[in-house]
């Protein structure tokens, strides 16, 4: 091999790349020498790949290139002196030039922690499961690997790589990623989601892709119905992993991973994984490699978060006093909003035609917010009314046309709206950058869900806040958050410096504001119809979700009851200060002493001018005073008699009297009880130890215990948190379900029900049940495999799918563009098989356009079979005015109106122009 000779004369800028990469090799740092000492510049892997482009000898440069990238595969440090950790950048993990220069123009400097961990592992083709926090780069680790493993389109039909998502906007926004880090190779990368064309994705199918990016249920479909075969497949990845193996998808995973070949590499991500894989043994891990960052930390720690207790009443109110007050959320477009170039007055930033790209930068806006809700009822309802305030919204969930929500999307990534009202559907994997607040509305059941929700914000370095609303009935489910975060909770004035971004802080919002904005909203809700309908459909909606939405644990239960007694509760969020707490506090005393102010004198009392000495009323009622007390009185002086002679006990006309006869004796049962239990345990003290326990009597002789340290074996040997494994599971907290560390703890097997192999170890029950609405008898079969008496089939894995899986729209695609048989795996592609993605004659590479051109059908014939068929549908295109009809019913007779005899004059007349022919009336 040659190597460059350096300069005789070098200049005092310039530096010696080979000396410096040959020099040493036994040494561990890759050093680069300055001549001069004055040269103030950076130096990039980049400049080496393009450092010697005017050389012509073309091969001693690639060969040069790639001695130097092996030979820097050590510690290395720059010009200005800060180092690198060893192995630490991507120039250390064998990637080739093209996907170096790419990872360059993404922006990627230094791999991120979960980066270095598992793209080495992925490279050595094992199985990965790997955990981190959101905005760490997850995305990046599996793609990165991926693209070095492919390197290039394969001749060969078949698909080489799948990556399955759990929502559409992950889908796309992994696309996007795959294409950045993609550039400078031929490989070709589909989108497979529900909403979109079937026909569409039969012709993307058909050009042979690379990779596949798709959600399960769309990608099953497309599997049954086109007959795929996967066998080609080496690369799967399961993105947010514990969100594609929940219930939900249980149907469509099964019967996709029995398609897949068993040499495949599987790899799994998720910011929320369990440590124990058990759940996970469906997707056919072989000795997999478990990677598990930000396993203490869970969130961002630029990440400050605020908890506001509220009332359910008041939830709309406080929503507007954060986005007001705390936030300071401008009104109206923001500014700034990019518009297209050609069209100055288009806010919509509309595409050129011709054109994939937007002409102005992808960027929110400063004070960009998320709002996440419970149901997609929540979401209309909440950004109507946001709206109507004055806001810039966008809003998102799951049932809205797959076209409305790439728009709504693209509105708040633009920086053309500042709020995203959203349902869980973009808790997941979102990546937008520099969002500043996410705000919970409704409080999530889940904690790895909170999880989700805040990592929207504080991504990447950038610092963020989160808010949420907590009622009474949310508060079991904070406790739950907050144990597994391991947090400190701080309540009011209780914490002393509370910090916003390590504590889990709890407060109420200012009465004077939060009362101001509820009123505003009862005001419009009384005069606004469909704002007030949809809060009523939102209502409904709420009762259902709070009947199955997952349970909080009894313990904390128990303690928020504690929680809400306590005056932390109600006092004013440390977030408004000191000063706001303290005016918050005095009113609030205040308003207590009016609220409980008691006049010492009665009604019949009260004299005119006040002289109640003249009044005989006012006589006898302080007669009668004087000789009958009040029940009340009379039993709280006794016992403050009792009590005062104790030195204990509530003092009399307290508020813990009673107002019955019953109950003090039921109390002082009570307090026997109590003190003889006290007088029993009184004897006996509990020591525990972290071995074991051991029981002292009163002496402190201890008793000895029926547990041999020696021989007994512990049933639940954990070295984590409980509490946290359960909310880290995939089907923790549902009904029907539980951790996999407690359902194996309760498993019993019924010796009795054995008649069948299925059947073996299940409680017996019966196999119908009588279903109201058609008041019949009907198979159970049904409601657990989520048909609900939906027509379905056997898949290939024996699971049951949807019998419209198999519709047979493939065969008449295929008729429609006449083709007869697609190449099987294996075999080679067909090089006309591109034009059907992009139309028929069409170049590669180019625009794509679709004909919109309708014709209306024939008229009926009375003497054809099919005649009432084609009656009705010249009815439909009547009714449509399509083709010939669509100036009414198709008749000449048919009066037209202005808007119509200008329309026909103005397609005449350019008629007339496209044919370039002389009038036929002569010249005057």
């Amino acid at each position: 091999m040659k190597r460059r000779a350096a300069s005789p004369t070098p200049s005092e800028h310039e530096v010696d790349i080979a000396g410096s990469l040959f020099a040493d090799e036994s040494d561990g740092d890759f050093e680069v020498v300055k001549k001069g000492g004055e040269a103030d510049f950076d130096l990039d892997f980049g400049d080496l790949l393009t450092a010697g482009d005017g050389d012509s000898n073309a091969e001693d440069d690639e060969d040069f290139i790639a001695t130097a990238q092996r030979k820097s595969n050590r510690k290395s440090s720059n010009v200005q002196g800060k180092s690198v950790k060893k192995g630490g950048g991507f120039q250390a993990m064998g990637l080739n030039a093209n996907l170096l220069r790419a990872i360059t123009k993404k922006g990627f400097s230094v791999p991120t922690p979960i980066q270095r961990k598992t793209i080495p592992l992925v490279l050595e083709r094992r199985d990965v499961v790997g955990m981190a926090r959101t905005g760490s780069g997850k995305t990046a680790a599996f793609v990165i690997p991926m693209i070095e493993r492919l390197k290039g389109h394969s001749p060969k039909v078949g698909a080489r790589a799948l990556i399955l998502s759990p929502s559409r906007e992950l889908a796309l926004q992994t696309l996007k990623v795959v294409k950045e880090l993609g550039r400078g190779t031929d490989l070709k990368t589909i989108l497979l989601v529900g909403g979109d064309s079937l026909e569409e994705q039969f012709a993307q199918m058909a050009t042979n892709p690379d990779i596949i990016i798709a959600t399960p249920g769309r990608f099953l479909h497309l599997k049954v119905e086109m007959n795929l075969n996967l066998s080609s497949i080496k690369y799967v990845v399961f993105d947010e992993a514990d969100r594609l193996f929940e219930m939900g998808f249980a149907e469509q995973l099964t019967e996709i991973l029995h398609a897949l070949p068993s040499s495949r590499q599987t790899l799994l991500f998720s910011a929320t994984l369990p440590s124990s894989l058990v759940e996970f043994a469906r997707a056919g891990l072989q000795e997999p490699s478990l990677v598990r960052l930000d396993a203490e930390t869970k969130v961002s720690p630029d990440m400050e978060s605020a908890f506001f207790s509220v009332k359910g009443g008041e939830k709309e109110g406080a929503l507007l006093h954060i986005l007001h007050d705390i936030i300071k959320m401008p009104m109206g477009t923001p500014e700034g909003a990019p518009k297209d170039e050609a069209d100055p007055n288009n806010s919509r930033g509309k595409r050129k035609r011709g054109s994939d790209r937007l002409s102005f930068k992808e960027k929110p806006t400063a004070h960009s917010t998320i709002i996440f809700t419970a149901t997609k009822h929540h979401v209309e309802y909440i950004a109507h009314l946001l709206r109507h305030a004055g806001f810039a919204v966008s809003y998102i969930y799951g049932s809205l046309d797959q076209t409305a929500r790439k728009i709504q999307v693209d509105d708040f990534r633009r920086g053309r709206t500042n709020i995203l009202v959203v349902t869980d559907v973009a808790a997941r994997g979102i990546d937008i950058p520099v969002l500043a607040n996410v705000i919970n509305y409704d409080f999530p059941p889940q904690p790895k869900v909170f999880v989700h929700r805040v990592g929207r914000t504080a991504r990447a370095g950038q610092r963020g806040w989160a808010y949420a609303l907590v009622r009474e009935s949310d508060l079991p489910y904070l406790i739950d958050l907050q144990l597994f975060l391991g947090r400190r909770l701080v309540m009011g004035k209780d914490g002393q410096d509370p910090s916003f971004a390590q504590d889990v802080v709890l407060g109420a919002l200012k009465r004077s504001e939060l009362e101001n904005q509820t009123e505003w909203v009862n005001k419009v809700l009384n005069e606004e119809g469909d704002i007030s309908a949809l809060r009523g459909v939102t209502l409904k909606a709420e009762k259902l979700y709070m009947r199955t939405r997952n349970s909080a644990s009894s313990s904390s239960a128990k303690r928020a009851r504690e929680i809400i007694n306590s005056k932390g509760w109600t006092q004013l969020h440390p977030l408004f200060g000191v000063e706001a707490i303290n005016a918050e506090e005095a009113r609030d005393n205040l308003l207590s002493k009016i609220s409980l102010f008691k006049p010492q004198e009665t009604v019949f009392e009260i004299g005119p001018q006040g002289k109640s000495h003249r009044n005989k009323a006012a006589e006898v009622m302080r007669s009668f005073r004087t000789k009958v007390a009040p029940r009340r009185i009379t039993k709280g002086e006794n016992d403050s008699d009792v009590d005062m002679s104790d030195g204990e006990g509530p003092k009399a006309g307290s508020e813990f009297d009673s107002d019955s006869d019953d109950e003090p004796a039921k109390q002082e049962d009570v307090s026997e009880s109590e003190q003889e239990e006290d007088d029993s345990d009184s004897e006996m003290e509990v020591t525990v130890t972290s071995s074991k326990s051991s029981k002292k009597q009163k002496g402190g002789d201890p008793i000895a215990s029926f547990q041999d340290p020696e021989v007994f074996m512990s049933y639940t040997p954990r070295t984590t948190s409980a509490a946290e494994e359960k909310a880290y599971g995939v089907h923790s907290g549902g009904v029907n379900s539980s951790h996999f560390v407690t359902a194996a703890r309760d498993a019993a097997m019924d010796l009795t029900n054995d008649d069948g192999a299925k059947a073996f170890g299940l409680p017996t029950r019966s196999k119908l049940r009588w279903d109201k609405r058609h008041s019949k008898y009907v198979a159970r079969a049904n409601d657990d495999d989520g048909s609900k008496g939906v027509k379905m089939i056997r898949g290939e894995s024996g699971v049951k799918i949807a019998a419209s899986f198999q519709s047979g729209r493939f065969d008449k695609w295929k008729k429609s563009n006449r083709i007869g048989r697609l190449p099987g795996v294996g075999e080679l592609e067909k090089p006309g098989l591109a034009r059907l993605a992009n139309g028929p004659g069409h170049q590669e590479g180019g625009t794509r356009y679709k004909h919109k051109q309708e014709k209306a059908p024939k008229e009926a014939d009375k003497f054809r079979d099919d005649y009432h068929v084609r009656k009705k549908r010249v009815a439909e295109a009547k009714e449509k005015r399509i083709g010939k009809f669509k100036d009414g019913e198709g008749s000449k007779r048919e009066l037209k109106n202005a808007t119509d005899i200008r329309k026909a004059r103005v397609i005449a007349e350019k008629k007339r122009e496209k044919n370039a022919r002389p009038s036929k009336r002569p010249r005057r």
